[in-house]
């Protein structure tokens, strides 16, 4: 695609050339708004384990090159003719339809990221670029699979109940035992004993330990459960939920799709989305204006407690370690990049 036309711009970006490739930081088009885009200088993004796979094993297809991530948090930098909530100077976070629409002025691993008014929140004053970058991706996550897919209500509801959080000490696992908790539900969680202060302190009332040769009758006594989510999906925490959920059987959520190495009964249902996208989606749209005018706001300046990040150096030139070392799970806290700083 002739990268070296870009010699020139203001804009790097770190590429992906082919599929499983390395990823090289070279020149890319600085962006220009059009309709309800936004630019924005990006000034931190964080690695995902979604972002990290697709680099590193083409999980889902992409046209080559490309640039991946599809969080950023950062100033307005333009704004296209038919934005009207932000202007040049706002502190800004914003999911991008990088996996949706393949573009590369959507990815979110450069200097100049596009995003869409409709997928953009304000930063609270307080809360900084890395804390903004950090949260939302696993958040919505969260908040999508038990609000959306299974029908709880929104946070500060307090409708009552219990709810099984499977895995619970991850980023995704604590922000869901953050929500059902908001919601006035009893949460029952799993997690290594190492972790069961943090999951507790998060709003947990019972934390167990998910490698317990008695896990699945110690969680069927503290039942039944009006929500169950597994925030790992692993094929062993589906089959201990399909059992906990005996005799009557029922539903219940996951961050992964069924697997053959599930062994499921017959009346359990596992519910699967890819819920970071959810906001994408038009036919969500009463969600996304909920999501980004009020519930991520909110939760940025204060109302839930992040997952531990660490910031990671070398900018655009960082990106690949960082994913290799959350593919290989060697970093407990969310890895958290700024592409304005860092070289070769």
């Amino acid at each position: 695609m002739g990268l070296h036309r870009f010699t020139m711009s203001l804009n790097e970006a770190s590429w992906i050339l082919e599929p499983k490739g390395d990823l090289q930081v070279l020149p890319a088009p600085y962006p220009v708004p059009v309709g309800n885009e936004i630019v924005i200088k990006n000034q931190a993004f964080a690695i995902q384990p979604f972002d990290a796979t697709v680099r590193g094993q083409a999980y889902i297809d992409m046209p080559y090159p490309s640039i991946l991530g599809n969080g950023v948090a950062g100033l307005v930098e333009e704004v296209g003719p038919l934005v009207t909530n932000f202007k040049k100077g706002d502190r800004v976070v914003s999911d991008t339809p990088i996996y949706q629409l393949k573009q590369t002025k959507y990815g979110c691993w450069q200097k100049y990221v596009v995003g869409t008014e409709t997928t953009t929140a304000m930063i609270p004053e307080n809360t900084t670029f890395e804390d903004a970058a950090a949260i939302p991706f696993a958040l919505l996550t969260a908040v999508a699979a038990l609000h959306l897919k299974l029908g709880m209500g929104k946070a500060n509801e307090h409708r009552g109940g219990k709810a099984l959080i499977w895995s619970a000490s991850g980023s995704v696992g604590g922000y869901a035992v953050q929500y059902a908790a908001s919601n006035g539900y009893d949460v029952v969680a799993t997690a290594s004993p190492r972790k069961f202060d943090y999951v507790r302190g998060l709003g947990a009332c019972e934390v167990l330990d998910y490698k317990d040769d008695q896990i699945v009758d110690k969680l069927r006594e503290f039942g039944p459960y009006d929500f169950v989510m597994t925030a790992s999906g692993d094929a062993k925490g589906a089959t201990a939920i399909s059992d906990i959920l005996q005799p009557a059987g029922g539903k219940f959520v996951s961050t992964r799709p069924k697997s053959e190495e599930m062994r499921l009964a017959a009346n359990v249902s596992l519910l699967y989305d890819f819920f970071s996208a959810t906001t994408q989606k038009v036919a969500n749209a009463a969600f996304t204006k909920w999501w980004y005018s009020e519930y991520l706001p909110m939760a940025l300046a204060g109302g839930v407690t992040p997952t531990p990040l660490e910031m990671r150096p070398g900018g655009l030139y960082g990106i690949q370690e960082a994913c290799e070392d959350v593919v290989a799970g060697r970093s407990p806290r969310k890895l958290v990049l700024n592409p304005q700083t860092g070289g070769p």
